[in-house]
């Protein structure tokens, strides 16, 4: 259902249940049908409204640069335009860092946030896990981001385009996804999968802005109750699994945090990888768990 008057620009959102509002925001590649699994969890008392990240679905984008303060104020006004006043919110890597900013710069609005697998490392340099082979370039794309802007923006989308698919290719490549990311083949990553959006401009902005966020410093700026769920990456990559502990055991360190860490045993799409995580999620926000949701 898209909702209309952000500069002119649309929100898209797919609202499921009823009850308090939970907002959740997706990562890159997907719309807000990414949740879904978490919304369906939630519905017997949340409303939780699944929305599509600015240029990255079809919620339009965001025409200046993606600074925090950026980021917050289109989930402000969304919030206002709904006339919520305050609100649970989740959000995983892209849009576990809208969620972060928002609750950085308007902590007044959010009661509990949860972030999966975000903000407490940075988002890494050269991202293979991204964009494989290609990242190598991404220090230098970003340059070029920050020098032409707009225009860079425009000429690089092609780039970026996987293209139209078939069904059997398509297939092989939600497989392949499963297989990499260690979770299974399930309804719902299938139907995340079908609904992948097409990047645009404002989307590589949006991206650009990801990229240049220092995520652990945002982290240490929190005021609002926090659940972090965490890949650990045991068992699955070395480098990212050291790269994840240490970025934990740094953040620790700044006690005050309003924070509880919860590893979890898996990679970057914890919300995938098993029940006890949206049971986690239940708990946090006070809900009764309902059970087999993936």
């Amino acid at each position: 259902m898209p909702f209309r008057n952000y500069r002119g620009s649309n929100y898209v959102i797919k609202k499921e249940g009823k009850g308090k509002p939970v907002i959740f925001l997706p990562a890159a590649g997907f719309t807000g049908i990414e949740g879904l699994n978490i919304a369906e969890t939630l519905a017997p008392s949340c409303s939780t409204h699944l929305l599509d990240l600015p240029g990255y679905g079809q919620s339009a984008g965001i025409m200046e640069k993606c600074t925090s303060k950026q980021l917050a104020d289109w989930l402000k006004f969304y919030l206002d335009h709904q006339n919520i006043q305050t609100a649970d919110l989740v959000g995983h890597s892209l849009g576990g860092a809208i969620a972060l900013s928002f609750s950085v710069h308007y902590p007044e609005r959010v009661k509990q946030l949860i972030l999966l697998d975000v903000g407490h490392k940075p988002f890494p340099r050269i991202p293979f896990q991204e964009f494989g082979p290609f990242a190598i370039l991404f220090p230098v794309l970003n340059l070029g981001y920050h020098i032409a802007g707009r225009t860079f923006l425009k000429r690089l989308t092609g780039v970026f385009s996987d293209g139209s698919q078939n069904e059997k290719k398509e297939e092989a490549r939600i497989e392949q996804f499963c297989e990499i990311v260690g979770i299974d083949n399930s309804k719902y990553v299938r139907e995340a999968f079908q609904q992948s959006p097409q990047l645009t401009a404002t989307g590589l902005n949006l991206l650009f802005g990801y990229y240049n966020l220092n995520l652990p410093e945002l982290t240490k700026k929190l005021t609002v109750p926090t659940t972090l769920l965490y890949g650990t990456f045991k068992n699955r990559n070395e480098k990212e699994y050291k790269w994840t502990k240490r970025g934990i055991k740094k953040l620790q360190k700044y006690k005050e945090l309003p924070i509880e860490y919860v590893p979890v045993d898996s990679g970057h799409y914890v919300h995938w990888s098993s029940d006890t995580v949206l049971r986690k999620i239940s708990d946090v926000l006070g809900e009764p768990y309902k059970v087999g949701s993936l």
